[in-house]
């Protein structure tokens, strides 16, 4: 019976993870992508309009994510996510209330431009064996 009730249970959180495990996803890797320069504004902003603490402000930095929101993105109104808020990069920018918060994101690099050097760097190939790969 004991194993049973665990059973459920274990559904039951998966069952709930998963849609806002997907949300996540779509806010990190689309309408919520933001660079390692504008994520410490998205956090010093949460944390003034009292969305986040101060210690998680700067667990966020530390770390190179910034706090998303369930309601709300950067890449307003271009998203199809439920995006019902432009959430600001800037710590100067008003308040927002209403805001659900769903989580964090690593900020990443763009990468380079088609054609620039670095892009050619990149996509060179190695001098090293093979069984190194």
């Amino acid at each position: 019976m004991k194993e049973l009730l665990w059973g459920v249970v274990w559904l039951g959180v998966v069952g709930f993870a998963s849609p806002a495990e997907a949300q996540l996803s779509g806010r990190c890797g689309g309408d919520d992508n933001l660079t390692p320069q504008q994520a410490p504004g998205r956090n010093a902003w949460a944390r003034k309009c009292n969305y986040i603490s101060e210690a998680k402000e700067a667990i966020l930095n530390a770390d190179n994510e910034y706090q998303v929101f369930a309601n709300g993105c950067f890449q307003f109104p271009c998203s199809q996510n439920n995006c019902q808020f432009f959430v600001p990069v800037s710590p100067s920018a008003p308040c927002i209330t209403g805001l659900v918060m769903l989580g964090s994101c690593v900020a990443l690099a763009p990468p380079p431009p088609k054609g620039s050097l670095l892009a050619y760097l990149e996509g060179a190939p190695l001098d090293r064996p093979e069984w190194l790969f």
